[in-house]
């Protein structure tokens, strides 16, 4: 008993803390560009031609396409279980014997989709330029990379361009063209290969000429004549260093801002990344000057630890419950060691779940709790057989080892029927499948851990409890309850059988009742009920720009865009955003551009922004 207490609590540490089991996600994805294409020409031209070399690869079990204007996607699902190393190389190899793309198609992008876990969102906010928020940006990005965080992306950070602007007139007057220019930029600005040094320390040469100022593109030339006089870029041009204007942009209060999200991977400990981010925090954010405000939000670790207080709470009174039946129905020293294998067993299954890989997670903990009378199931029916034993008059050792021989085959027959009732959860397939797939596999571990605790540690308490005579509460009790037994309880009983068909058919009547509540939709059915405390969302594909308090005056608008008018669209949009304008306060981002998005996050209390 020491030791199944000792190792479980060293799995107890070991294992990760996270809202819901690794599930793989199994799709590799192909996407190219093809600048100013239709959606049309897109499809005839790069779907069609890569659909047939992917369709027909070992253990593709979806395949979902979609064009749209300049682009072209295309998800391959696989089967579950499949070596997704080598369906990435067999993508790579389908997509490259393709040789009828458009030439002025961009390369092909095959990536394997790789699944991280949100763990908080930071704001950085303030009166500050673009170029130093983003600055500061990618600083915060780096240190927490740096402490151990597995991905940390940031949304708002546009990617820094050189814009060259040329005057019309300015290029006629000195004969020359727009190529002319571009050319000449070109090949000034670029890093090229030279070979290698030989011999014995073969070192890489290269030439580094990539120009990344605009002072530098300035001083490219242009066009130089035979008396010696030379024109430059930043004689017929303006030069600037400028911003992506179709990139993501973000704002908050007012001021320009950048979302970095902080996500971990499936190996990772959700609520140990939740800690380093906090850490950090509280070391970083006195370092900034007073205007520049950096705010977490949307933070999951605060999700996950509410979630399993909650159901730690239920199993707590599920466990009061089953403790203060066990006192009053057995002897008050048996129903100790009977309680007692609860935690023991817990603790114990703790080391199963880490051994197969298992995680404290939602579904696992719900799991343990729906156990929680399972475990207890075993160690009752050999404690009762025990004591009947020892009140009629074998001695406590040989009533303990009486008990446990006469209670063997039915408790294992038991647990092996729970077990099997459990099992048709394994054939379940997808990411469904993946999830509760810890269901059955916590159930199966505790019952295991049960059965080892009910045969070869409950026998030696049993020996020392029995020992001992009841007390006079206990022995009025029982002669209370052999009385009600024998007397209301055996006439119900006797009642029961000789209107026999009455009975029958109350039972059918109330199965029929339950039936029908779930049919009728008096009952609703809820995979994964949600929690009121998520963010409200909205997306459309168009760029958008709102605020959150004209939410709902807009809605509608975004829909009519969208759909026409009246559509699914409009639909969806209002329903989501009026009750987002119910709110007190809104985080809203968006994404402009062809994949454009706006989105609406709760963000307790602060006065709600544009996010573009």
């Amino acid at each position: 008993m020491v030791l199944m207490i000792i190792l479980g609590l060293y799995s107890l540490l070991r294992l990760n803390t996270q809202f819901f089991p690794d599930f793989g996600v199994d799709v590799v994805s192909v996407s190219i560009e093809w600048p100013g294409a239709s959606a049309e020409d897109v499809d005839e031209n790069i779907v069609q031609a890569i659909e047939p070399e992917v369709r027909f690869l070992d253990q593709v079990k979806h395949m979902r396409s979609v064009s749209m204007e300049g682009l072209a996607k295309i998800s391959v699902e696989f089967e579950p279980g499949a070596d997704m190393q080598v369906a990435l190389t067999d993508v790579e190899t389908a997509v490259g014997q393709v040789t009828t793309l458009p030439e002025d198609s961009e390369r092909p992008e095959v990536r394997r989709l790789v699944r991280y876990d949100s763990i908080s969102r930071l704001v950085l906010s303030g009166p500050y330029p673009e170029a130093a928020l983003k600055a500061t940006a990618k600083r915060i990005r780096d240190d927490l990379l740096a402490r151990g965080i597995d991905k940390v992306t940031l949304f708002g950070a546009r990617d820094e361009e050189i814009w060259v602007e040329l005057d019309t007139e300015t290029l006629r007057r000195l004969d020359l063209r727009l190529d002319d220019v571009a050319t000449s930029i070109r090949d000034a600005s670029q890093d090229l290969p030279s070979g290698d040094t030989g011999g014995s320390t073969v070192q890489n040469i290269r030439s580094l000429g990539l120009v990344k100022t605009a002072e530098g593109v300035r001083q490219i030339e242009v066009r130089s004549f035979e008396d010696g006089r030379k024109i430059y870029v930043g004689d017929i041009a303006t030069v600037a260093e400028r911003f992506e204007e179709e990139g993501e942009s973000a704002w908050r209060s007012g001021n320009r801002a950048i979302e970095i999200h902080v996500q971990r991977a499936t190996t990772a400990d959700a609520l140990e990344v939740a800690g380093i981010v906090d850490d950090y925090l509280e070391e970083f954010v006195p370092t900034l000057p007073g205007n520049l405000s950096l705010e977490p939000y949307a933070v999951m670790a605060d999700l996950i630890n509410d979630r399993i207080f909650l159901l730690l709470k239920n199993g707590i009174s599920g466990l009061v419950l089953v403790v203060g039946i066990l006192f009053i129905f057995l002897n008050i020293r048996v129903a100790f060691w009977v309680a007692a294998a609860i935690p023991v067993t817990m603790l114990a299954t703790m080391l199963v779940m880490l051994v197969t890989d298992q995680s404290i997670n939602m579904v696992s903990l719900f799991g343990l709790i729906m156990a929680l009378g399972i475990i207890v199931d075993d160690a009752i029916v050999v404690s009762e057989h025990a004591e009947f034993r020892h009140q009629y008059g074998d001695p406590p050792a040989l009533a303990a080892e009486l008990g446990v021989r006469r209670m063997t085959a039915p408790v294992v027959s038991a647990s092996l029927t729970t077990i099997c009732a459990f099992i048709p959860l394994f054939v379940i397939t997808g990411v469904i499948g993946q999830i509760i797939e810890a269901i059955p596999l916590v159930i199966v571990a505790i019952i295991f851990v049960s059965l080892i605790e009910c045969f070869l540690v409950l026998p030696a308490h049993l020996k020392g409890a029995l020992g001992h005579e009841p007390s006079r509460l206990r022995r009025g009790f029982n002669r209370a309850f052999d009385r009600f037994r024998e007397g209301p309880f055996r006439r119900l009983v006797v009642w029961a059988v000789e209107w026999r068909h009455l009975t029958i058919a109350v039972a059918i009547g109330c199965f029929v009742c339950s039936v029908g509540l779930g049919v009728g939709a008096r009952v609703g059915v809820r995979i994964f009920p949600t929690t009121g405390s998520g963010p409200d969302l909205c997306e459309c594909s168009n760029g958008c720009e709102y605020a959150a308090p004209t939410i709902r005056s807009h809605a509608a608008r975004v829909g009519a865009s969208l759909g026409g008018g009246g559509g699914r669209s409009d639909k969806w949009c209002w329903r989501l955003s009026d009750d987002a304008a119910r709110q007190t306060g809104k985080h809203v981002r968006g994404r402009g551009g062809r994949r454009g998005a706006w989105r609406s996050h709760s963000e307790h209390g602060r006065r709600a922004q544009t996010l573009r």
